[in-house]
């Protein structure tokens, strides 16, 4: 579908440079348009890649106890949740934990 979209947006460009030359607004609208969506397919791409890297590496600060805790949260059995929570709960009443927490991935599954 873009290939087709992009061989349309060529001939089309081709016709109407040939009637109105390259100040036609159509043309220049087309042009600004394009330009904002691949800014945004970079944008999108860069925050994708600085997401993981901050994932990768907030789970290297983070002390290992504090990861087990939150992968108990996520996938452990009912009472092992509970218990996560409860254990999270408590350490989070130190603001330090709290980020601890948050870096961790702790929030989610809260």
């Amino acid at each position: 579908a873009a290939a087709r979209a992009e061989a349309e947006l060529a001939a089309w460009e081709a016709e109407n440079d040939a009637k109105a030359g390259e100040k036609n607004r159509f043309k220049v609208a087309a042009g600004q348009a394009a330009s904002a969506v691949a800014a945004a397919r970079m944008a999108k791409e860069g925050h994708a890649r600085a997401i993981s890297k901050e994932g990768e590496a907030r789970a290297k600060d983070c002390p290992s106890d504090l990861l087990k805790l939150v992968e108990q949260l996520r996938s452990g059995t009912d009472r092992q949740q509970e218990e996560a929570a409860a254990a999270l709960a408590v350490l989070a009443a130190n603001n330090d934990n709290q980020v601890a927490i948050a870096m961790a991935g702790g929030i989610a599954p809260l």
